[in-house]
């Protein structure tokens, strides 16, 4: 289905929310991490292990644009959030020295990543999913 014209834009639904999530996915690696110096003190390749938050919140947007449940934008965008970084929140829980603060800060950041996503993908296209 052929994205509805609205400032400008032409791109598909899908399109534009897995462009935004890209662009809004590194932010939280600069305010919160994580960082590999947190891994690599347990031996585990942090450089590596770092990278499944990153790619994590990378799917965020193009979750956003794939689904259509629930179908309000603003339900939408924060459940695909909370979906992509749950796992991972679980591997905080389990990490000496993070836990729960850093299960929490990774959940607010990707509900953000998502509800941004959505948000200005529907004022960007019209449209609340693809």
């Amino acid at each position: 289905m052929p994205a509805t014209k609205k400032a400008g834009v032409s791109l598909p639904y899908p399109v534009v929310c897995a462009l935004l999530g890209l662009l809004v996915a590194w932010i939280p690696a600069y305010l919160h991490g994580p960082i590999a110096e947190k891994y690599n003190v347990l031996y585990i390749q942090g450089a590596v292990a770092v990278w499944g938050w990153y790619t994590g919140r990378c799917f965020i947007g193009l979750l956003v644009g794939l689904t259509s449940w629930p179908e309000r934008w603003w339900l939408r965008g924060p459940f695909c959030g909370f979906l992509c970084m749950f796992p991972l929140g679980l591997v905080s829980l389990a990490t000496p020295g993070c836990g729960f603060p850093c299960m929490m800060w990774n959940q607010a950041t990707a509900w953000t990543i998502g509800a941004f996503t959505a948000g200005v993908a529907y004022a960007l296209t019209g449209q609340q999913r693809r």
